[in-house]
């Protein structure tokens, strides 16, 4: 494997292990949302990773 795979494999990794460990609620303050937005820590962390790789595909 090439050097960009492997630290995308490890990247991934990461990633679903804070996902594993980060477990409970959290309350998200939105600027452009009137209030706040509560769910589990690893479904939020998940929409933002989703958001930052459709960001980063749009960049590229």
């Amino acid at each position: 494997m090439n050097r960009r795979i492997m630290s995308a494999l490890i990247i991934i990794a990461l990633a679903v292990l804070v996902l594993i460990f980060n477990r409970g609620s959290v309350t998200v303050n939105l600027p452009f949302i009137q209030g706040s937005i509560s769910g589990m820590k690893s479904l939020v962390f998940l929409f933002f990773m989703g958001l930052g790789v459709a960001i980063g595909l749009l960049l590229k």
